[in-house]
């Protein structure tokens, strides 16, 4: 038997440093497991070493095995795969000392929240989870709109003075559902209903509905927007995934619903119902598109309005953020913009994304630009295009200088509240990528104002 003892051990000792023990995540829920790591700490998932090197910004540069990735804060981006891995980084510190909400923060400890999952399991089982609006009325995500996952939202006067907000969930937009009984919300899965809270809102009473995970049970469901009167639901009530709960709440203007999903140990009330909000846009992407990989999206011709909010008919696309593949057009911002948007202005018609060598100056999102432009940038096959943009910002007296394709397309020094447009230009693209450049003011004096993007593929 001794003898037998003595053999184990040796054999235990031979086994690969990769043969340890998993770390315990954080938490868990379905098949993604959380882990919060400062700079330096190493964790272990299926036998594989992951070590958080270092963070920059809204980047983190992190060692899988042997190999290194370097990701950004997931607020609408989709994972990576490495070593047989799926990661994204779910929340780090940086972006959180952007905004005033750390409650909403609450479930990063340290300096990196990063979820781990096998990449031959799903994140969450689709035969357990349903997307949250129901499909037979024809629903298509438009994955554009302002409230993403932990969006900077810039200072919020609802909050108190220089309070800054980060978005709390993923806003999904029902404009068309207003008033209809179009666009059923439903269960992500099988919960229980802990609460209904209604408040007034405009000529009809809104809701806000939470529910409790059956399988998980310190995950909560976070239903902000609905119709009160729609309701088919009630407190205590046990409910099955994709079961209808009711449709949004809509006025004039807009019809959304916020999305959030929370973890906590008690049940959260009404006033903390966005605290320790989980970062899961990857898996709500993976409910819709049944996949986590990115589509790669191309338009032929277009017309791009900056800065446009709160209306229908611009479903809310500000197109302020950064490029996306699966969105197909969006600015460059690289490691500098922990923010990943530029500032916009809209009133009424009138509209503009607004540029500056310092970004969101006198905020916690302050950032110099390193270069004296931004670049937009549009996925498009390769051709001739005719292109023209228009400029100028509607407070403010601004200066921009205007490439479009690389083709100088003037220099326009305007008063505030004035627009001009570019004359067209024919360019040609062989990169997949119809690219516009707004060189600003380096001084910092002047803002600088682009309104809109026409463009059309002629051959």
């Amino acid at each position: 038997m001794k003898k037998l003892i003595i053999i184990f051990y040796l054999l235990l000792s031979l086994l690969p440093r990769g043969m340890a023990q998993d770390t315990i995540p954080d938490f868990s829920w379905g098949n993604a497991h959380y882990f919060n790591l400062n700079e330096g700490d190493s964790c272990t998932f299926n036998r594989v070493n992951i070590k958080l090197l270092r963070i920059e910004n809204h980047y983190n540069h992190i060692k899988v095995g042997e190999d290194t990735i370097c990701i950004k804060v997931s607020r609408r981006t989709l994972p990576v795969l490495s070593n047989g891995l799926r990661f994204f980084v779910a929340d780090n510190k940086n972006v959180k000392s952007i905004t005033s909400d750390s409650l909403v923060h609450g479930l990063l400890t340290k300096d990196a929240l990063i979820c781990v999952s096998d990449y031959q399991e799903p994140l969450l089982n689709p035969y357990k989870y349903s997307f949250p609006v129901n499909f037979n009325d024809g629903f298509i995500w438009n994955t554009e709109v302002d409230g993403y996952m932990f969006a900077y939202m810039g200072e919020d006067n609802k909050d108190g003075e220089k309070y800054y907000r980060s978005h709390e969930g993923i806003d999904l937009d029902l404009s068309d559902a207003r008033g209809l009984e179009k666009h059923w919300i439903v269960a992500l899965e099988n919960s229980e209903v802990e609460w209904i809270e209604e408040y007034e809102a405009g000529n009809e009473k809104a809701a806000c509905v939470l529910l409790r995970s059956e399988s998980t049970p310190q995950i909560f469901y976070v239903y902000e927007g609905l119709l009160a009167k729609s309701l088919e639901i009630r407190k205590g009530h046990k409910i099955i995934q994709g079961e209808i709960l009711g449709t949004v709440w809509g006025d004039e203007n807009d019809g959304f619903l916020q999305l959030s999903v929370v973890n906590s140990t008690d049940v959260p009330q009404y006033a903390e119902r966005f605290n320790n909000a989980v970062n899961f846009f990857p898996q709500l992407f993976l409910l819709y598109y049944n996949q986590t990989f990115s589509l790669n999206k191309n338009y032929s011709k277009g017309r791009i309005v900056f800065g446009k909010n709160g209306k229908a008919s611009d479903e809310n696309k500000t197109n302020i953020h950064s490029y996306e593949n699966y969105i197909g057009k969006g600015w460059l911002f690289d490691h500098w913009n922990i923010s990943q948007r530029v500032d916009c202005i809209c009133n009424g018609d009138e509209s503009n994304a607004r540029l500056n060598k310092v970004l969101f100056a006198g905020s916690p999102a302050e950032k110099k630009n390193p270069e004296n432009n931004y670049d937009y940038e549009i996925s498009v096959s390769n051709g001739t295009y005719r292109i023209r943009a228009k400029v100028g910002d509607l407070e403010f007296p601004s200066w921009q200088k205007v490439e479009l394709e690389a083709i100088e397309a003037g220099t326009f020094d305007l008063d505030a509240g004035e627009y001009k447009w570019t004359n067209e230009r024919v360019v040609k693209v062989n990169d997949g990528k119809l690219s516009v450049r707004i060189h600003v003011d380096s001084s910092n004096r002047k803002v600088a104002g682009l309104s809109e993007i026409v463009f059309q593929k002629v051959n």
